[in-house]
């Protein structure tokens, strides 16, 4: 009555060995990082770790002391796998398989990631570097930005943001340099690698408003509304507004930006104090530059577009170090003038 099974009875029995214990698969850079905790079983001096359906396998000789067991799989495609591990004691016997499932990461998941952008970046007057941060892209994984520049001693530095950060400051940023910055990735959570996107050139630098003053200006009409210091405040939904009815063109004001600097471009708003915007900005200005208030230099006669709303940009010709500057309002439709706001870009 034994016939059915006799011969699959293995006299003496079979001898498992301890199995692998809490096994976990570290994705990585075309690779994956198998761990397992060592088990109580002391027979067990090494261990396989078999893939592609047993195709593929690499030993692991298991040390007589630690707690951890682990072996790095190289080479491998960018896909999920399947690890099986087996250990074995000196006799041959190995324990009932354990598997695990992991992934490596390549080309493909690397293609797709995005570089946080900056939306704006601001120098003060003391040279602290702000760097306001667009979104991120979390959902591939980004976890920090990088920002790479050359300190005031001349050494190159590298200082990490985490993306919840919306603001980062450089504080010892070399005078007249600029800065590059990449993204951070970390696919999963188990991942032993990063991935990182090209560097990007920090841009433009918006010269903080909080380090400048109106040292000159033409007029400006009665009322708070009206201030020239409207024209720096940071929001074109505020207005210089120049005397109506006791001033007529050129309108100017001059500005102390605090420090000299490099000036590549400059920005100009009409006001949208008025709803939908006010048209009564000039047709054309001049803007000069200065480094002591006493010599002028004229960077040009501009066109203005007082019927749209935004910012309007315009490149200096020559780059000018200065610390001063002067908006001229020289020609438009009343005699009067109403502006919203001016900016400066550069180094």
């Amino acid at each position: 009555m034994d016939a059915t099974y006799k011969q699959f009875v293995v006299p003496g029995g079979l001898t498992y060995t301890g199995k692998a214990t809490s096994p976990k698969a570290y994705s990585g850079l075309n690779r994956v990082k198998i761990a397992w905790l060592r088990g109580a079983d002391p027979s067990v001096i090494k261990a396989k770790v078999y893939w592609n359906n047993y195709a593929d396998s690499v030993g692991v000789d298991i040390p007589p002391t630690g707690d951890t067991i682990s072996v790095m799989i190289t080479n491998l495609l960018e896909k999920n796998y399947t690890f099986v591990i087996r250990t074995y004691d000196g006799k041959g016997n190995s324990s009932i398989p354990v598997e695990v499932v992991g992934g490596s990461y390549g080309e493909k998941y690397q293609a797709q990631l995005l570089t946080r952008p900056v939306n704006s970046t601001f120098i003060n007057a003391k040279g602290k570097l702000t760097i306001n941060w667009g979104g991120a892209d979390v959902s591939n994984g980004a976890f920090a930005s990088e920002v790479k520049y050359t300190d005031v001693l001349g050494n190159v530095k590298y200082q990490i943001f985490p993306v919840e950060m919306k603001t980062s400051e450089i504080l010892d940023l070399k005078p007249n340099t600029n800065y590059q910055f990449r993204t951070i990735f970390k696919p999963d959570s188990l991942s032993i690698d990063n991935f990182y996107t090209g560097y990007t050139d920090g841009g433009l630098f918006s010269f903080d408003k909080k380090d400048w003053s109106i040292i000159d200006f033409s007029t400006q009409h009665p009322g708070g509304d009206n201030a020239v210091t409207n024209f720096i405040d940071g929001t074109d939904a505020t207005r210089w507004h120049t005397c109506a009815g006791c001033s007529s063109y050129p309108h100017f004001a001059t500005i102390d930006m605090g420090a000299e600097r490099t000036i590549t471009q400059f920005g100009v708003w009409r006001t949208t104090f008025e709803t939908g915007g006010d048209d009564r900005g000039p047709d054309k200005f001049q803007f000069f530059t200065s480094t002591d208030k006493v010599t002028w230099v004229n960077q040009g006669t501009f066109n203005f577009n007082r019927l749209i709303n935004g910012e309007q940009r315009y490149l200096t010709p020559n780059n000018p170090r200065a610390r001063y500057f002067k908006f001229v309002g020289i020609q438009g439709p009343q005699s009067y003038m109403v502006m919203g706001e001016i900016s400066t870009y550069g180094l």
